[in-house]
């Protein structure tokens, strides 16, 4: 076993890792180690080929947990966790879309000062200069007719390239061609051009943050020895893996902890709690004939609509396509079709909050995932969702449509009650793999809060948390850009507080 130390290490070489530590190496004079438990991505086509992205979860590079069976619904799904660097950035579907001023108005509004859309607009800027972002334009018929019935709905055309509300535009995708732009192949490529002061250790799994007994971070332990940090520590590995490394580390609900005879460090009881996420569920559609498919990505384009007329922003993201989604209709008895079409959709902003909890106190094992769909009080989730059905409906009811669909075959024509589409929707809803907000970040003062708004962990000196997790908010849109900029924006913090 080795000893090394750095100035500062960075646990996960994802979305937010990989960003961060090359930018911090361009921002501090001092040493960077990038930990990642998996391989490099390089050379890996079934990674870097955009069009493979449904191999990763499923093979050596990912592992998936699964989900508490909640009281009622489906308890089928689980959470994939990617073991490669560039994280879920190299297994994901590279959907880029900026979230609208508003989300970080509410960050601000909830404890997080200095993350308003003023102050995190030009981490995004920056990104988009290093990253290539494409719009997708396919031009097949099977496509064009989708957007010919949001037309028919009374849906306008927009573009993802500036800031947008409702309406109806081509996919804006972090990828070049069939190959992806993940974090990885944007920050740490070529290999050459790397800053000498930056290390990248792959295979390294982190078990805890070794913590001294005056409350400061200066180490963590690893299968490969102990890895020491001059200077600070900042946790990356994401919204479920992060809080499970502090509750292994003496940090979270105190009771939990010493329900595991964990020393407690910190108790700091918003860890684990708070998890959010975007609901998913789908209409199904078969079509009358054989539907031609593009071999990149077969989804037409993305519909944002409001359910609720006065929501600030539209509640509700659509994706259409010219295939069936039955990842989770199918286990659940509903029927397919060699040919169709599906509405895809997601509550932009849920307001159900989900939590995490260790099973064990052994590193490998698994936590236990609620992520507690449609319990908020007031029932706003599954509005949202009922109103996804029927607008998904209206559009496949387009006269655009006539001649190219038959029969509805999730949730079927027989489902017509709002009672009857809320089974439908608890039966089939699954995960759109975004969860966040499990170490919030918001004022000191706030017992729910576990990190400040410069991502400091409250109440431990020289540890810091920067990615998904940290979201007071959930935002409107697919998250991995906003994962990214916070990478960025957390190693201006970090530079600005080493000066």
């Amino acid at each position: 076993m080795e000893t090394l130390e750095f100035d500062y290490c960075v646990v996960g070489g994802g979305g937010a890792g990989a960003v961060l530590a090359r930018a911090l190496t361009e921002q501090v004079g001092g040493t960077v180690a990038l930990l990642e438990i998996g391989p490099s991505d390089a050379g890996r086509d079934e990674v870097l080929d955009f069009r493979r992205y449904r191999e990763v979860p499923a093979g050596e590079l990912g592992r998936r947990i699964p989900i508490v069976q909640p009281p009622r619904g489906n308890g089928r799904f689980s959470y994939p966790i990617s073991r490669v660097l560039g994280g879920s950035t190299s297994q994901n579907t590279c959907i880029w879309f900026r979230p609208p001023a508003s989300d970080f108005a509410d960050w601000q509004a909830a404890g997080a000062k200095g993350w308003g859309p003023e102050e995190i607009s030009p981490h995004f800027d920056a990104l988009e200069k290093r990253i290539h972002v494409e719009t997708e334009a396919s031009d097949l018929d099977s496509h064009r007719i989708l957007f010919d019935a949001a037309r028919d709905a009374g849906f306008k055309r927009i573009e993802f390239s500036a800031p947008f509300d409702e309406g109806i535009g081509r996919y804006r995708m972090s990828k070049s061609g069939h190959l992806r732009q993940s974090s990885s192949v944007a920050f740490l490529r070529p290999d050459d051009s790397l800053p000498k002061n930056l290390a990248i250790l792959t295979g390294t799994a982190v078990e805890r943050v070794l913590i001294s007994p005056d409350g400061r971070a200066g180490a963590v332990a690893t299968n490969r020895g102990t890895i020491g940090a001059r200077r600070e520590i900042i946790l990356c590995a994401g919204a479920l893996e992060t809080p499970k490394l502090l509750m292994l580390s003496g940090i979270g609900p105190a009771d939990e902890l010493r329900r595991f005879a964990i020393p407690v460090r910190r108790d700091l009881p918003g860890v684990g709690r708070h998890l959010l996420d975007h609901p998913a569920a789908c209409v199904n559609v078969a079509a009358r004939g054989p539907l031609a498919r593009d071999d990149v990505w077969n989804y037409a384009g993305v519909l944002f609509a409001r359910v609720e007329p006065d929501a600030a922003w539209p509640d509700i993201e659509i994706q259409l396509g010219p295939e069936l989604f039955e990842q989770q209709t199918g286990p659940a008895g509903y029927p397919g079709s060699p040919f169709g079409f599906a509405a895809y959709f997601t509550v932009n902003r849920a307001r159900s909050e989900g939590r995490l909890a260790l099973a064990s106190p052994d590193h490998r094992a698994d936590l236990a995932v609620d992520p507690a769909y449609f319990t908020d009080p007031d029932g706003y989730d599954m509005r949202i969702m009922v109103g996804g059905v029927r607008r998904a409906r209206r559009l496949f009811a387009t006269p655009a449509m006539a001649g190219w669909v038959g029969a509805e075959l999730a949730p079927g024509s027989d489902c017509e009650t709002d009672e009857r589409i809320e089974d439908f929707i608890r039966e089939t809803a699954t995960t759109g793999y975004h969860p966040a907000g499990t170490c919030r970040m918001g004022s000191v003062g706030d017992p729910t809060s576990v990190v400040d708004p410069a991502l400091n962990i409250i109440g431990i000196s020289g540890l810091r948390v920067a990615d998904a997790s940290i979201m007071p908010t959930m935002v409107s849109v697919n998250i991995a850009p906003t994962c990214m900029m916070i990478g960025h924006r957390a190693a201006s913090l970090i530079a600005a507080d080493s000066r």
